[in-house]
C-alpha cells in the first residue's frame, strides 16, 4: 500500500503544478467576460490525468475558455463524461446578454440520452431544468422534471411549483416549499413572489414566513419577505443593522421583532431588559414569539436565565427551530414539565426526533408514567444510534452488535466490480477528488437491498476505500456486519500509541471515525488534516511539546505521526478536563476552553448524556454523540462484551470557568 500512496502523491504533484500554471496563466488576462476572453494557455505536457483535472478547477471556477483548453488535452480519459457535463454546464452559465436562450437544448437533450441512467445524466438534467424553469419552458420542464432522480434542489421545486401556478394549476407543494427553505434563492425567491402578488399566500401567511425568516436569522429572507408584507426598506434595515436604535423609534409589531430578535442573537440579556420595559407594538402572539427568540438565543449562549424565559414562550407560534432550543433549556434544568410542554409543541417530525422521544420518555418516567416511557423507549431501543443505546440501556439491555451477516459471495462480490459507477467513484478518489467521487460512488447504491449493500461494502474495503465501506454498511436495515461499520485499520500500530498515552483504543477508533472515516489525507474546510483531524498550529504546539524539531506540517498525513499527535493532544484534553471522555471530546472538535465555559453554566451536576445535549454548537453537539456512540460499537467489537454508554458519558459537575493553556 505505501507503492500506491506514493504513485498518488506523485501523481498528486504534478496535477497541483499543472493546476497552478494555469493559474498564472489565467492571472495575466486582462478582466473582461470569460465569453470574451483568448483562449488561455495550460501546460503543453499535461497528462490526460492532469488536464481532467484542471479542466475541472476551470469548471469550478466557471471559465469556459481555460476549461476548453484543459478539456482538448482530456479526451480518452475513462472520466470523459464529465468533461461534456461541465461543457453544456459552463454554456448555460454564460452571461444571458450573450447566450442565446435554448441553443444549448439540442445538445443537452443528446446528452443525457446518451448516459442514460448514470449520474452525470441526472446532474446535467438538474441543471436544465433550472435553465428551463428560468425560461419557463413548462412542457419541457414536466418532462424531465418526471425523470430527475436526484431531487436534491429545493430550486428545482420550487421552480415546479412556479409552472403549475403560472398556467393556473394547482401547486399543492407550493406552501411547505416556500416555508421550509432557509434562504429564497432565485427559484424559490420567483415562487415566494409569485404567491405573494396572487394572494395565494395572505396577510396573515407573509406575517408567519417572516418569523419563520427571524428565527433562521436570514437577513436576505428577512428583507425579501419584510418587502412582500409592505414594510419600509429603510426601517427594516435598522432593526436588521441598529436593533437598538430601531426599537427606540416605536416600531410597529414586524419591525419590533425583527429589531428584539437581532438584538437577542447579540445580547440575550439586553433584549429581555427590553421586553420586560415593554414593546409597545408586541402584544399576544407576538410577545410570546419575542420571548421564543430571547430564549433560544439565550440558550445558544447556556444563559443562566434561559428556562425563565422559555417558560414565557410556551405559546408562542415558533417553529421546531426554535422548540429544540428551549427544550434544552428545560433539560439542563432536569424541568421534566416544562421540557414535556416544549416537545408538545414541536410538529410531529420535531417529537419524532430520537433526541426528544427518549427525553419524554425520561420526563414520564420521572412523573411516575412508567408504562408510557417505557412504551416510547422501546420504540427506540432498536436503532444503532447515540439515543437508541441509551433507550436500550434504560430498558436494561447494554450495547452489543447484532449477529454478523454472512459473508458477501463471489457472484455477489462480482455486481461492484461490473458497476461503472463504482469504477467511476475509484478514478475520482486516485485524483483526489472525493466529493465526485463519493456523489458517484452513493448514486450506486439507490435501492440496493441489504446483500448488496454489503457486497459493495466489503469491495470498498478490500480495495481500502475504507469511508465508502463504512458509510455503504452503514445502510444496511436488516443484515448486518458491524466489521464493516465499524472497521479497525492499523490495529497493530494504534495499539501501541493508545497504550503509550493510557487510552482506550475503542475511543481514539470512535473519534477517528467521526474526524475522517479513514481517509488519511483528509483536509477539513478550517484545515485539519489527516486521520485524527489536527490542526497546523495544535500540531505545531505538539511537535514542541515532543521534542520534535524537524516536523513538517506535510507529515500529519503520515500514519505515524498522525496516530502519535492525536493521541498525545487527545490525552492532554483528557487530562486538561478531568478524565471525562464528554467533555475532551467536546474539546477535540471546538478547542479546550469552550467545554470548560459550557461546564460552568450548568445549575447543578448533570448525566453525561443531558451535557451532551445541551452543547450550544450543532457540529459539537452533533460530533460528541458519534464519537461515544461509536466508541461503545468498538470497545464491544474488541472485547464481545456487553458495553455501557452511559458509563462512558459520566457525569458533569459544574465548575468555574478557567482559561486552558492547551491550544
Amino acid at each position: 500500500m505505501p507503492e500506491v500512496r506514493s504513485e498518488s502523491s506523485a501523481m498528486k504533484h504534478r496535477i497541483a503544478l499543472a493546476a497552478i500554471v494555469g493559474l498564472i496563466g489565467a492571472c495575466t488576462l486582462a478582466p473582461v467576460q470569460a465569453s470574451k476572453r483568448p483562449a488561455a494557455r495550460v501546460a503543453a505536457t499535461m497528462s490526460a490525468d492532469e488536464a481532467l483535472v484542471a479542466a475541472r478547477e476551470a469548471f469550478v471556477r466557471n471559465d469556459l475558455p481555460r476549461f476548453a483548453a484543459a478539456a482538448a488535452q482530456a479526451d480518452g480519459h475513462p472520466l470523459a463524461e464529465y468533461l461534456g457535463f461541465w461543457r453544456l454546464h459552463l454554456q448555460l452559465q454564460a452571461p444571458l446578454a450573450e447566450a442565446t436562450p435554448g441553443a444549448s437544448d439540442a445538445a443537452i437533450r443528446r446528452f443525457i440520452d446518451r448516459h442514460a441512467g448514470t449520474l452525470v445524466a441526472d446532474l446535467m438534467r438538474r441543471d436544465w431544468l433550472l435553465d428551463l424553469g428560468r425560461r419557463g419552458q413548462w412542457s419541457e420542464f414536466d418532462r424531465e422534471y418526471a425523470k430527475w432522480v436526484l431531487r436534491d434542489d429545493d430550486e428545482v421545486h420550487c421552480l415546479a411549483s412556479l409552472g403549475h401556478l403560472q398556467r393556473g394549476e394547482p401547486a399543492p407543494d407550493a406552501r411547505e416549499l416556500v416555508f421550509s427553505v432557509r434562504r429564497l434563492g432565485d427559484g424559490c425567491g420567483a415562487l415566494f413572489d409569485a404567491m405573494a402578488t396572487s394572494g395565494a399566500l395572505q396577510p396573515a401567511d407573509l406575517r408567519a414566513r417572516l418569523r419563520v425568516a427571524i428565527e433562521t436569522n436570514g437577513a436576505e429572507t428577512i428583507r425579501r419577505t419584510a418587502a412582500a408584507s409592505g414594510l419600509a426598506s429603510a426601517a427594516v434595515e435598522t432593526a436588521l443593522s441598529k436593533p437598538s436604535r430601531a426599537l427606540a423609534q416605536a416600531p410597529d409589531s414586524e419591525i419590533a421583532l425583527i429589531a428584539l430578535s437581532r438584538l437577542a442573537r447579540n445580547d440575550p440579556a439586553a433584549a429581555a431588559q427590553k421586553l420586560q420595559a415593554g414593546v409597545a407594538a408586541l402584544r399576544g402572539e407576538d410577545l410570546d414569539f419575542a420571548w421564543s427568540q430571547v430564549a433560544a438565543a439565550g440558550m445558544r449562549r447556556l444563559a443562566p436565565e434561559s428556562l425563565d424565559w422559555t417558560r414565557l414562550a410556551l405559546n408562542a407560534p415558533a417553529t421546531d427551530e426554535t422548540w429544540a432550543w428551549l427544550a434544552r433549556a428545560a433539560l439542563r434544568a432536569q424541568d421534566w414539565s416544562t421540557l414535556r410542554a416544549v416537545v408538545g409543541r414541536m410538529s410531529e417530525a420535531g417529537r419524532r426526533d430520537p433526541a426528544w422521544i427518549y427525553w419524554t420518555a425520561r420526563a414520564m418516567r420521572e412523573a411516575g408514567e412508567s408504562a408510557g416511557a417505557e412504551a416510547l423507549l422501546r420504540t427506540l431501543a432498536g436503532n444503532f444510534g447515540f439515543y437508541g443505546q441509551l433507550a436500550a440501556e434504560d430498558l436494561g439491555r447494554l450495547t452489543t452488535t447484532p449477529p454478523r451477516a454472512a459473508a458477501p459471495t463471489e457472484a455477489e462480490l462480482a455486481e461492484p466490480a461490473r458497476n461503472a459507477g463504482f469504477a467511476r467513484a475509484l478514478e475520482f478518489y486516485r485524483l483526489g477528488l472525493r466529493f465526485e467521487g463519493n456523489r458517484e460512488w452513493n448514486f450506486q447504491l439507490r435501492g440496493m437491498n441489504d446483500r448488496q449493500l454489503l457486497a459493495a461494502a466489503a469491495w470498498a474495503c478490500q480495495r481500502e476505500v475504507l469511508d465508502r465501506c463504512v458509510n455503504t454498511a452503514d445502510r444496511t436495515a436488516a443484515e448486518h456486519d458491524f466489521r464493516l461499520r465499524f472497521v479497525s485499520p492499523f490495529l497493530d500500530e494504534l495499539e501501541p500509541v493508545a497504550a503509550e498515552r493510557g487510552l482506550d483504543p475503542a475511543w481514539i477508533y470512535g473519534l477517528i471515525r467521526q474526524e475522517s472515516r479513514f481517509v488519511m489525507d483528509a483536509r477539513s474546510w478550517a484545515g485539519a488534516q489527516g486521520l485524527m483531524q489536527i490542526m497546523p498550529a495544535t500540531a505545531r504546539w505538539i511537535a514542541r511539546k515532543l521534542g520534535e524539531r524537524d516536523f513538517r506540517v506535510q507529515q500529519l498525513h503520515d500514519l505515524s505521526t498522525n496516530l502519535r499527535f492525536g493521541t498525545f493532544y487527545l490525552r492532554s484534553v483528557l487530562d486538561d478536563l478531568e478524565g471525562s471522555p464528554v467533555l475532551a471530546s467536546a474539546a477535540y472538535n471546538a478547542g479546550p476552553g469552550r467545554p470548560r465555559n459550557w461546564r460552568s453554566t450548568l445549575p447543578h451536576p448533570v448525566e453525561g448524556a443531558i451535557f451532551a445535549e445541551i452543547i450550544p454548537f450543532n457540529e459539537t453537539r452533533d460530533y460528541v454523540k458519534k464519537v461515544l456512540s461509536n466508541a461503545v460499537f468498538y470497545a464491544a467489537l474488541f472485547s464481545g462484551e456487553p458495553q455501557s454508554l452511559k458509563a462512558r458519558l459520566g457525569r458533569i459537575t459544574p465548575q468555574p470557568a478557567s482559561p486552558s493553556e492547551l491550544p
